[in-house]
C-alpha cells in the first residue's frame, strides 16, 4: 500500500482535531488504496525543508511558505489545493476613528506591522505602503519613543510575535490592535480575517479601518512536481469530495474549525494571488528563510 505524509504547522490547539478528521475521512475514502497520515511542526521554515527533502508529500503551507518553497527549488512545487476562504484576502490598514481617515493622514505617524514572515500583517502593508511612494523608517517596539520626529516619513514599529508561525496565530495583530487603542500607535496593519472577526465581536469600538489591499492568496497544499500523481490526484479527489458533507456534523466542524466553506483546486486565475507576495518578498529580502 502506497502511503501519503501531510505536514501541518501546529499554531492552536485545534490543529490535531482537524487533521484527524482529515486523516480518518482520507483512510476511509482511498478503501486501502492509499494511507495517509500527517506530521506536525512547530514552523513552516521546517516544514518547507521536509517537503523539499521528501520527508514529506505535501505541505499544508502558508504564501510565505510557498513562495519560499518555489523559489527554493526554481519552480520545481505546485499548489494543489486551497479554501475558497484563501482567495481574495486582504491587509486592512485600521487607526483610532478621530486621528486617521486616509493614507496621507499616515505622514508623521507610528505605523504597526505585526510578525515579520506574515505576509497579511507585514509583508504585503510595508509593500502597498512603498508602493504608494510612502518613506519609511523601522523601529523595535521598544524604540517607541525615539520614533517621534520622522518628519514626512512613516514611523514603522514592529511586533514580531510568534515569529515561524507567518502570522497564523495573530497575535501580533492584536498587539497592534491594543496599541492603537491604548495610543501609543497611531494606526497599523491587520488581515482581513481579524478585521471581520473584530468587527463581528465589537471588541475594539474606537477603532476603524481606511485602507484595503488588492486581493492576493493565503494558504494551499504544496507539492513538488515530481510526488506520484496516482497519489496526488487521489488526495485532491479526496479533499474535494468533503465539499458535498457539509451536513455531516465530523466534516462540517472540521471545516469550521479550518475556516473554509470548500476546497478548490488552485488553478492559473487563483495562482495569480501570489505574484505580488514574490515581488514583496524579493524587495524585502525574504526569499530566503
Amino acid at each position: 500500500m502506497k502511503n501519503i505524509l501531510v505536514g501541518a504547522v501546529a499554531y492552536a490547539p485545534q490543529i490535531v482535531p482537524i487533521w484527524d478528521t482529515i486523516r480518518d475521512y482520507a483512510n476511509d475514502y482511498f478503501k486501502g488504496k492509499l494511507r495517509l497520515d500527517y506530521v506536525l511542526f512547530s514552523n513552516y521554515e521546517r516544514q518547507v525543508e521536509w517537503l523539499l527533502n521528501g520527508k514529506i508529500d505535501i505541505a499544508w503551507n502558508t504564501n510565505v511558505a510557498y513562495v519560499r518553497s518555489k523559489f527554493a527549488t526554481n519552480n520545481q512545487v505546485e499548489a494543489l489545493l486551497m479554501r475558497d476562504t484563501d482567495i481574495g484576502f486582504k491587509s486592512i490598514f485600521v487607526g483610532r476613528k478621530e486621528n486617521i481617515t486616509n493614507l496621507e493622514s499616515l505622514r508623521g505617524k507610528r505605523f504597526g506591522l505585526g510578525s515579520l514572515d506574515s505576509a497579511q500583517a507585514a509583508i504585503m502593508p510595508l509593500f502597498y505602503l512603498q508602493k504608494e511612494g510612502f518613506n519609511t523608517q523601522e523601529f523595535l517596539t521598544k524604540d517607541l519613543q525615539t520614533s517621534q520626529n520622522i518628519g514626512d516619513s512613516i514611523a514603522i514599529i514592529r511586533y514580531n510575535s510568534d515569529v515561524g508561525k507567518h502570522g497564523d496565530t495573530g497575535r501580533s495583530e492584536f498587539d497592534v490592535l491594543d496599541s492603537i487603542k491604548a495610543g501609543t500607535l497611531d494606526a497599523g496593519a491587520i488581515g482581513s480575517t481579524t478585521w471581520a472577526r473584530i468587527l463581528q465581536e465589537d471588541s475594539y469600538p474606537e477603532i476603524s479601518s481606511f485602507y484595503a489591499s488588492p486581493d492576493y492568496c493565503h494558504c494551499n497544499f504544496t507539492a513538488l512536481k515530481n510526488l506520484n500523481a496516482d497519489s496526488k490526484n487521489l488526495f485532491i479527489e479526496m479533499m474535494l469530495s468533503q465539499n458535498a458533507l457539509k451536513n455531516d456534523p465530523t466534516i462540517a466542524q472540521m471545516m469550521k474549525l479550518e475556516g473554509l466553506n470548500q476546497w478548490v483546486i488552485c488553478d492559473e486565475k487563483t495562482l495569480k494571488g501570489y505574484d505580488e507576495i514574490f515581488e514583496a518578498m524579493q524587495r524585502q529580502n525574504l526569499l530566503n528563510p
